[in-house]
């Protein structure tokens, strides 16, 4: 779809002098996109942790499960690159308040689901909402702080984030363990009808002068389709093993990738600029990520069905479990910033995934009797790795590039991070569900976490396999990490 204006041949972007904003009216916009990221990673977590008991309610296992927090990244996959764009073409003001008018529904109708895959459609609708907001809420934030503290306010937003991921855990499981897991989804709505209605009354609009603007449609519907057809080729194998479905899937993800590579070189306005690839410290560091997300995403997918089908641990005390890993990040990672700026990021993102593999290890050695300091201990050994991992790798693949590159190599670490959390869910349960017909369990009469306790062993070794593989996967990121090359840093102020 393209949008032209004759009198503005090539496309221009307002950049909001601050002369033009009160102090006051940028920390609103400030607070206004902090609380949309808290919201969104409270989401999030809050899910992770609700999975069991949504299993229970339902009656459906693992396999068809991970559909929940599939629906919700595969949606963001698809659309935030592209709703970033339609910010620019339709204002990004209108276009991010009205992500939350569809969170707010994605929510409700979430809570008010009376079968599985209409959760998992909700969640879908939610995800669409994520996407705007995730698309538009940090570019308002860099036009609004464009002249002066444009750092530390993006700072500000990541420090929200990572606060709603220690919140979400510990919300969810107290929700779940009181009222009911339905009201996850429902303690989102006042807050997404509060923070969009303050969008709308005092954001200022930051995108205008609006030119010639491509919304690449073929880019963004063959990388879906690439990834859905992974994602289907693995939940095939978690559920049924080798089938003629999972066969097919793959040789489809291999054509729609070979589709997507070709539209995206021929396209005046990519989805994603793969010319940019060609610099080997951005590559390196997308690589990187893609693996540490990967192995976050199937810790965190696998964890709560430990933690309450072998330690039997309540919702409540899982959530509280999962927040020492965010809250070592809250407190650490400006100190890894502080030392990327100083030592570079070959070193400092090898030692985190060092770490990472380290917890990897650590929890494939967890038994049936683990006490709650053996599960956090390695968390925070896996908070400590991403604190170190994280702001050092975002900088330098920033850095490597030319400034008018910023926004590309945005999109396509969030694009590679949401996809890495996509297959981090599918590679989670394929490893768990395999385990278990490795280990004398056929992955088709999975029971509820709630009888595991009647044969712990069979999903104790499932589990411990699977940590053991996803530690392999990681020790990747380490590979990458090393053979990045020293940084190149350039000064591009703002």
């Amino acid at each position: 779809m393209t949008v032209t204006h004759v009198n503005q041949p090539t496309p221009t972007y307002l950049h909001i002098a601050e002369t033009a904003l009160s102090p006051k009216l940028q920390r609103l916009a400030l607070v206004n996109v902090c609380l949309g990221q808290f919201m969104s990673a409270l989401d999030s977590r809050s899910v992770i942790v609700a999975l069991p008991t949504i299993s229970i309610y339902f009656n459906s296992p693992m396999a068809v499960l991970q559909w929940i927090p599939l629906a919700y990244q595969l949606t963001i996959i698809g659309f935030v690159l592209s709703m970033a764009r339609l910010g620019d073409m339709l204002g990004r003001k209108k276009i991010y308040a009205f992500g939350f008018l569809l969170l707010t529904l994605g929510s409700a109708g979430s809570g008010l689901s009376t079968g599985l895959w209409q959760l998992i459609a909700f969640r879908v609708l939610a995800g669409l909402g994520g996407a705007v907001v995730m698309g538009n809420g940090r570019a308002i934030v860099s036009t609004v702080y464009a002249q002066k503290g444009r750092a530390q306010a993006l700072g500000l937003t990541s420090m929200a984030f990572h606060l709603g991921y220690i919140v979400g855990p510990s919300l969810g499981g107290f929700l779940i363990d009181t009222v009911g897991w339905r009201w996850i989804f429902f303690v989102n709505l006042p807050v997404a009808v509060a923070v969009g209605a303050m969008a709308w009354k005092v954001l200022p609009e930051t995108a205008s002068h609006r030119g010639k603007y491509s919304l690449d449609s073929l880019g963004m519907v063959t990388l879906l389709l690439t990834v859905v057809s992974l994602i289907l080729g693995l939940q095939q194998i978690a559920k049924s093993g080798v089938t003629w479905v999972a066969v097919a899937a793959f040789p489809a993800a291999a054509i729609f990738l070979g589709l997507l590579l070709h539209f995206e070189r021929k396209s005046p306005a990519p989805l994603l600029d793969l010319s940019l690839f060609r610099v080997r410290m951005l590559t390196a560091g997308v690589l990187s990520n893609l693996f540490i997300v990967t192995s976050h995403s199937s810790t965190f997918f696998l964890l709560p069905f430990y933690l309450q089908g072998i330690l039997h641990f309540s919702p409540t005390q899982v959530g509280v479990t999962i927040i020492f890993f965010s809250l070592v990040i809250v407190f650490l990672a400006p100190v890894g910033g502080w030392l990327g700026d100083r030592l570079g990021s070959r070193l400092l993102c090898t030692a985190g995934s060092v770490l990472s593999v380290i917890s990897m290890l650590a929890l494939s050695r967890l038994g049936a009797d683990a006490g709650h300091a053996e599960v956090i201990v390695p968390l925070m050994v896996l908070g400590l790795g991403w604190s170190l991992f994280q702001a050092p790798n975002l900088s330098a693949i920033f850095s490597a590039v030319e400034a008018r590159h910023v926004g590309a190599v945005s999109g396509i670490s969030l694009t590679a991070a949401n996809i890495a959390n996509a297959m981090g869910v599918a590679v989670g349960s394929v490893l768990f569900l395999r385990g278990l017909n490795y280990f004398g369990l056929s992955g088709s009469v999975v029971p509820a976490y709630t009888q595991w306790a009647q044969s712990p062993e069979v999903f104790l070794k499932a589990f411990q396999s699977s940590w053991l593989i996803i530690a392999g996967l990681t020790a990747i990121a380490i590979v990458t990490s090393a053979m990045r090359g020293v940084d190149t840093r350039t000064s591009q102020g703002g």
